[in-house]
C-alpha cells in the first residue's frame, strides 16, 4: 500500500505542478523525424533541425513535455500574437514544463524569458514559410516578429 500511494503523490505533484505553453511561429518548425542528411531529404532534414533548435532553445530553462508535433495552420495574424489581420501560415506548438513560472521574468510577464531567451536564436529559413524574414533568426519582438507565446 505504502509504494502505491507513494506513486500517486509523485504522479499528483507532476500533474499539479507542470505549466502548460504554446507558441506560433512563421519559422517553419515541422517534426519530420528526419535526423540524417540523405540526398533529396534535405528539406526534410532542414526543417527537423528548426523543430530540434525549437527544443532546445525552451529546454534552456527546463526539462519540456510534448504529446503532440508542431501543427501548421492558416489564420488571421493578430489572433495568434502577430501585428496584422492577414491570413499568415503559422505553426503552433504546445508544450509543458516540469517547474511553475520557470519562464516569468522579474515584471512578472509569464513568458518574458521565452522572449529573451529567443531573440536573435537563428533557423534555418527558405522551408515552407509564406512571410519573407529579412534575417534567419527569431525575432519574439515587433516590428518583424516571427515568434509568439503563451502561458495557457
Amino acid at each position: 500500500m505504502g509504494s502505491k500511494s507513494g506513486l500517486f503523490g509523485v504522479l499528483f505533484c507532476w500533474v499539479k505542478y507542470s505549466m502548460e505553453y504554446k507558441l506560433y511561429t512563421l519559422v517553419d518548425i515541422t517534426h519530420t523525424g528526419q535526423h540524417r542528411s540523405e540526398p533529396g531529404k534535405e528539406n526534410l532534414r532542414w526543417k527537423e533541425q528548426n523543430f530540434q533548435t525549437l527544443l532546445q532553445t525552451l529546454g534552456i530553462r527546463s526539462n519540456i513535455i510534448y504529446t503532440n508535433s508542431p501543427v501548421s495552420t492558416e489564420v488571421s495574424g493578430r489572433l495568434v500574437g502577430f501585428d496584422t489581420d492577414e491570413i499568415l501560415r503559422v505553426w503552433r506548438f504546445d508544450f509543458s514544463t516540469e517547474r511553475d513560472f520557470v519562464y516569468e521574468d522579474n515584471k512578472g510577464n509569464p513568458t518574458g524569458h521565452l522572449i529573451n531567451d529567443f531573440t536573435l536564436v537563428p533557423y534555418i529559413a527558405g522551408l515552407d514559410e509564406r512571410m519573407e524574414q529579412r534575417y534567419a533568426v527569431f525575432n519574439p519582438e515587433d516590428p518583424g516578429k516571427n515568434i509568439a507565446f503563451f502561458k495557457k
